[in-house]
């Protein structure tokens, strides 16, 4: 049974890559729209919700749902790319929210871990630091 949810878990990391990279082309293609519908795909293909409910309800509620460190981390990293979108049309108040989500849902993801994880400690910090340069302009 564990063998089949790490499967599971490795496919939709894999789903993730592939649309995490589709969104980043589209937006450095300057196709912000369509980056932010595959945003919303993406949510509905990898954890079967509206990505509209996964952002406007509290990390710990989201972590209920979801279940498992690594669709949280998934889910973060869906909340940055859509932060770096909103950027780009200068939302700073979305940005600001996207990336608060965004480390409270990677915090979240390591209180659920036995173990530390170092891509998730690397994200933490990159996104603070966004927060942080987002803070200071």
């Amino acid at each position: 049974m564990a063998g089949m949810r790490e499967d599971y878990i490795e496919r939709m990391i894999e789903r993730l890559v592939a649309a995490l990279a589709a969104i980043l082309k589209a937006g450095k293609a300057q196709k912000t729209e369509e980056a932010l519908d595959l945003v919303h795909q993406t949510s509905l293909t990898l954890f079967g919700m509206e990505y509209r409910m996964l952002i406007t309800i509290d990390a710990g509620s989201v972590a209920g749902l979801l279940e498992h460190p690594e669709k949280l981390k998934a889910l973060a990293k869906l909340v940055s790319a859509e932060a770096e979108l909103l950027q780009q049309r200068g939302d700073t108040e979305a940005v600001a929210h996207r990336l608060g989500h965004a480390l409270a849902l990677l915090q979240e993801a390591q209180r659920r871990r036995k173990n530390p994880d170092p891509e998730t400690e690397e994200l933490l910090r990159d996104v603070r630091d966004r927060q942080s340069r987002l803070d200071a302009s």
